[in-house]
Parts: C-alpha cells; sequence; structure tokens
C-alpha cells in the first residue's frame, strides 16, 4: 500500500487522471484527483478469469472508463483475454460514487448495476425486501477463480454494500467504514449492519478493510473539514480488524441513541 495517497491540491496542472495502485494481483485502488471533486473518493477494480467488478464510478468530472478499459485491456495480454464481462456495482447510492455511471451504460460486455437497493439485492441474489436483506449474512459472487463474498450493509445509505475478496482477504466497506466522517442516517440500520461486518470477520482473515473516502488526518481525533481539497497530511486508507471492533463497540454503548462520537482514526456522525 502506498505510504500515501495524496491527490493533489485544487489546481489540475494537466489532464487530471486517477492515480492507480495495483494492491494485489486483479485488484486495483483508483482515486479520483483531488482537483475534480473535493470527495477524493476511492474506486476498486476486481479482476478474475471470466469477468470483472468495478465498484463505483466516481464523483464526476473526470474520465473513468479509459482508464479501465485501459487495465483491462492489459490484463487481458497478459492472462489470456478471458475476462469476457465487466460488471459494474456501487458500493452505494450517492452521487459521488455514482457520477461516471452513464459513461459505461448500453456498452457491450458491460452489466451496470442500477444503484437501488432493490436492483442491487435483485442483482446479487440477496431477498427482495431489505428487511430480509439485513437478515441475510451475505451471498457469494464468482469473477471466475475469484471468489467475493457480499454484504447487505445498509444505515449510511439504503443501498449500501460490502465486499471481501477472499483472493487478499479485503473487505471493502464503502461509505459505511473508512478514515473519516462515519455519516449514519438509520442507526437502526447501522447498528446491525456494523454487528454483521464483525460477525463475519470473526472467522475469515482480514488482510485489510478498506473504504472510499480519506477525511481524517494523520493526527488522532482529528479530520480535514468537509469541502477540503488539499489534503497534505491525510492518512492512511487502510483499517484493520480491530478498528471495526472499536467502532462496533462505540455503537453498542450508545444503544441506539447516537451521538457524534470521535474516535482516533474515524468520527460516528449522526444525520
Amino acid at each position: 500500500m502506498p505510504v500515501t495517497w495524496y491527490a493533489g491540491g485544487i489546481t489540475c496542472d494537466a489532464r487530471p487522471t486517477f492515480r492507480i495502485h495495483e494492491y494485489r494481483e486483479g485488484l486495483y485502488i483508483l482515486r479520483q484527483p483531488a482537483c475534480t471533486n473535493y470527495e477524493k473518493p476511492f474506486l476498486y477494480l476486481l479482476i478474475g478469469s471470466t469477468r470483472a467488478l468495478l465498484i463505483d464510478t466516481g464523483a464526476g468530472g473526470i474520465d473513468v472508463a479509459a482508464p479501465i478499459d485501459s487495465l483491462l485491456t492489459a490484463w487481458r495480454a497478459t492472462h489470456g483475454g478471458a475476462v469476457r464481462q465487466l460488471v459494474v456495482a456501487h458500493s452505494h447510492g450517492h452521487g459521488d460514487h455514482t457520477a461516471g455511471d452513464a459513461q459505461f451504460r448500453d456498452r457491450a460486455g458491460i452489466v451496470l448495476v442500477p444503484r437501488d437497493s432493490a436492483a442491487v439485492y435483485a442483482f446479487f441474489g440477496f431477498r427482495a425486501q431489505r428487511s430480509d436483506a439485513q437478515r441475510t449474512d451475505a451471498v457469494s459472487f464468482d469473477l471466475g477463480g475469484r471468489m467475493l463474498d457480499v454484504l447487505a450493509i445498509p444505515g449510511h445509505e439504503a443501498a449500501s454494500v460490502a465486499f471481501y475478496d477472499r483472493n487478499s482477504a479485503v473487505l471493502l466497506t464503502g461509505d459505511t467504514f473508512y478514515p473519516g466522517r462515519l455519516y449514519v442516517r438509520d442507526t437502526a440500520a447501522f447498528a446491525a449492519s456494523t454487528a454483521r461486518l464483525v460477525a463475519f470477520t470473526a472467522s475469515r482473515t482480514v488482510s485489510a478493510i478498506l473504504g472510499t473516502h480519506i477525511e481524517q488526518a494523520r493526527t488522532p481525533f482529528t479530520d480535514y473539514p468537509v469541502g477540503t481539497v488539499d489534503q497534505p497530511d491525510e492518512d492512511r486508507l487502510e483499517l484493520s480488524r480491530a478498528d471495526l471492533v472499536m467502532l462496533d463497540s462505540a455503537v453498542r454503548t450508545m444503544r441506539g441513541r447516537f451521538t457524534r462520537t470521535r474516535l482516533p482514526r474515524f468520527t460516528i456522525w449522526p444525520r
């Protein structure tokens, strides 16, 4: 993992491009540059032997399709060209993670999963009703030689899902868990989802937990104000299962009455 994911300042010196890092074989992390959107979201591309999965399409104002096409073309050239389909899905349905959807819509070989919870649950094989999906532990999603586990984790947003990559033991948690402000819109659902993530990871190796933003500074208990573009001293991206257990413990202590609570690497922030 890079020592820093610094996304640059407010000015784009040239045509803005994603910062791209292959974290594990077939697991690419892309970060949108700060000059295109202050949210600076992270996107994830996972590649199996028969299909690939892109999680999120960015916050807009940048070409996301071209770098994804280039990564897949290079992968096919070195791995036999067997990847025949790209599935474009989302960690959740907010605009800073779905703004690039139009770049993939109606393209041959690409399946774009709609961002509403009903469509997400139907595509991945969860039960149709939200309450049922909340009771489902996980469903599997096969990329061909690369199996993912998908968990419904509403609370930040109704269609929030997490992805566990068995090959790399990486857990991708979207805006539900990352170094920054964890905005909670449905407290009961968020508490249940946090408990579900803790239970799911109890019997599995977790090499890293990766979310979709960095809003935290390296100084503990300190975040960057909303709208900050330049973050030269931002925290690292990866969180640990110990951090997740800390979140769950804090949520349990609240007993449904959420209050804004700062912890060393993130803040619980009810909306």
